[in-house]
């Protein structure tokens, strides 16, 4: 005998009282004398015997179960298409087509490999480089090459954009008074005269 267990949700109760076209405040449920103790928490039943609550309940539910049946639908349309053209070929086209089908899924088992692996060492080249590892999400990853390449290409345009903007903090605002060059004053005399020029 199998034992059956019971799952709780959370839920964001929030979302329900904010579609509450009823302006008036809701009535406290507190007691009397003890103003500080908060109200018992309402079950999920409870909030739905509000019919605004029940109907955008419904409306949301509806909505997750039209979407879930497309996707349904579409993969035994799917299914049902290949299973019909499976039944119109002859043995010979079948396994032809089974083995196109089968190496198509193995080239695209061995590039999202490829592209874990190259993302993986491009992740550390970036980080031994000192480069944010963000930037591995726009690398081609097609193969070795492209990849290097689109490396050097990011690195350099990250590089180009940081000396831009150290540049671009370096002109900051007006530069800074130079003090007189006079050698016959003394460095004392030439404070001073900085010092009353202020």
């Amino acid at each position: 005998m199998r034992k059956t267990t019971t799952k709780y949700y959370k839920m964001n109760l929030q979302l329900f009282a904010e579609l509450d076209a009823d302006p008036s405040p809701a009535p406290e449920t507190t007691p009397a004398s003890n103003p500080e103790q908060e109200p018992a928490p309402q079950s999920f039943d409870d909030i739905l015997k509000n019919k605004d609550y029940q109907a955008e309940f419904d409306r949301r539910v509806q909505k997750a179960i039209g979407t879930a049946k497309d996707k349904w639908q579409a993969l035994i349309d799917d299914k049902l298409s290949e299973a019909d053209k499976l039944a119109k070929m002859n043995k010979e086209e079948k396994a032809e087509y089974l083995r196109q089908k089968q190496e198509r899924e193995l080239n695209d088992r061995e590039v999202a490999i490829t592209r874990r692996e190259l993302m993986a060492e491009a992740k550390n080249t970036l980080a031994e480089k000192k480069l944010p590892v963000g930037l591995a999400e726009v690398l081609n990853y097609t193969d070795a090459d492209s990849c290097n390449k689109s490396m050097a290409a990011v690195e350099k345009a990250f590089q180009e954009a940081v000396q831009a903007a150290v540049e671009e903090k370096l002109k900051g605002g007006t530069p800074p008074k130079k003090a007189p060059s006079n050698e016959e004053k003394d460095l004392v005399k030439q404070v001073e005269d900085l010092m009353m020029g202020l």
